[in-house]
């Protein structure tokens, strides 16, 4: 891990105009991205698709907090960073998180110019994290290698129809994997991730039960629905910390992003769909 050859020749290009644009792109690999995009899909566009775009992403975070926390690498030295990085360094969040969420778009798209900006853009964020100074490239490998592998994963359970499981079976093994996920990690992301899946798992299939939410909308109603959306899930973010930081092990994050969880696939649409935020049919009149 002590070999600094590649990053020490990567910043010998280093410039003001450099660093910014690849902390910029390193921003697009964030989990305040992912919080922002995630929902727009499924909010906006397909909602089943959403959903298992949300647990497969989130399952790839807890995997690699998990990984981390194994191996407990150290990043380079703090005088090579260029931006502010904490934690633990292999495999890289950034490179795996950005090759599970472009890499799961091309696969559902499956189209040449799909999958060519999926790897320019894993290509430019795995890039990014060697210039700024934050992860040694077997840390890029680690976490592209890990991505793959869970998409190549997932291509072969794609298609299975998970609305046949029946509602009480859902709800039972959804609080199962919740906790045991907590339990098998409870350190890093793993209560955060845990916590997110026991919200979600629950409230998607709650949602197609009772709510029925419909994604298409006008642009003006989309616009409102991600600005109310994003708005409140920030606002629980935020207002639930204090509420619950006294809880030990991790619950607090368990209990923080469990809430969010649920307002993503349950709440939000339950909002958008009593406030009329949806196309209506078309009725023509008759004589």
């Amino acid at each position: 891990m002590a070999d600094l050859s590649l990053i020490l020749w990567a910043q010998e290009f280093a410039s003001p105009a450099l660093t910014a644009f690849f902390t910029a792109i390193t921003s697009l690999g964030s989990l305040e991205f992912y919080m922002f995009a995630i929902p727009i899909v499924y909010w906006m566009i397909n909602k089943r698709f959403g959903f298992r775009f949300a647990a497969f992403f989130i399952f790839s975070a807890y995997l690699n907090s998990g990984v981390k926390h194994i191996f407990m690498t150290e990043r380079p030295p703090q005088e090579l960073r260029l931006v502010e990085q904490e934690g633990y360094a292999f495999p890289s969040g950034h490179a795996q998180g950005s090759t599970a969420f472009w890499g799961f778009l091309a696969l559902k798209l499956n189209r040449p110019l799909a999958w060519l900006g999926a790897a320019l853009m894993i290509l430019l964020v795995s890039i990014s994290r060697i210039y700024l100074g934050v992860h040694w490239p077997i840390d890029i490998l680690g976490g592209l290698g890990i991505g793959i592998i869970l998409l190549i994963a997932y291509s072969f359970i794609a298609k299975a129809d998970l609305e046949q499981i029946p509602l009480k079976h859902w709800m039972i093994g959804s609080i199962c994997a919740a906790v045991i996920l907590y339990l098998l990690h409870p350190q890093g992301d793993g209560p955060m991730t845990a916590g997110f899946l026991l919200g979600a798992l629950p409230g998607y299939r709650l949602e197609l039960r009772y709510v029925k939410f419909k994604e298409d909308a006008a642009l003006w109603q989309n616009i409102f629905k991600l600005i109310l959306g994003l708005a409140v899930l920030f606002v629980l973010r935020i207002v639930l910390k204090p509420l619950v930081s006294w809880l030990p092990g991790g619950i607090d994050y368990v209990i923080r992003y469990g809430f969010l969880g649920m307002w993503a696939t349950l709440g939000a649409p339950f909002v958008f769909t009593k406030l009329g935020l949806f196309k209506k049919p078309h009725v023509e009149a008759t004589l």
